[in-house]
């Protein structure tokens, strides 16, 4: 019983990986606006902290193998593995949340990650340089933000749905 779970939860998670990581490529035209960082919180919610690091980390591996490496991806692990980690405790804490503020929760999550990968700066140079650069990404982070509350209101329901079934399956 417990390969045929965890052959099944590697197959959620590769389909999730999968279109998250082809999500991000093919958004790649508008900046900032993606929807793994919404597919991160619908899984993160319903599988917990586990299964939702998990896909956050496929997630920047794998886009980053055909948008490009950089000092960024260790900030992009850090925020999209925060964002896991706090959907996983909201999920276990909370079972019914109202979708709207979920919607507007996933949208605060697009400005959370983009304070997270400015956080870079910090490292690379100074104090300054960091304000400098938040500031003029905040445009970026409200596109990301906005991105994230639209696909919440579409892919959020479709998947909570399904990993919800999932989940069923593996526990019943």
């Amino acid at each position: 019983m417990q390969i045929r779970q965890s052959t099944r939860v590697m197959t959620i998670i590769a389909c999730l990986a999968a279109l998250s990581i082809v999500g991000r490529i093919y958004t790649v035209g508008i900046p900032n606006v993606q929807p793994s960082t919404t597919i991160i919180i619908c899984v993160s919610l319903v599988f917990g902290i586990k299964v939702g690091l998990t896909l956050a980390i496929i997630t920047v591996f794998g886009s980053n193998l055909v948008l490009g490496f950089g000092p960024f991806l260790i900030m992009q692990l850090i925020a999209w593995g925060s964002v896991a980690v706090v959907s996983g405790l909201i999920g276990k804490i909370y079972k019914k949340i109202p979708f709207f503020i979920l919607a507007l929760y996933s949208a605060l999550m697009g400005m959370f990650f983009g304070l997270m990968v400015s956080l870079n700066m910090l490292f690379i140079g100074d104090g300054l340089m960091f304000v400098a650069y938040y500031l003029a990404g905040i445009p970026f982070d409200i596109y990301h933000a906005i991105g994230n509350f639209f696909f919440f209101l579409v892919l959020g329901p479709i998947i909570i749905k399904i990993m919800e079934k999932e989940k069923k399956k593996l526990f019943r």
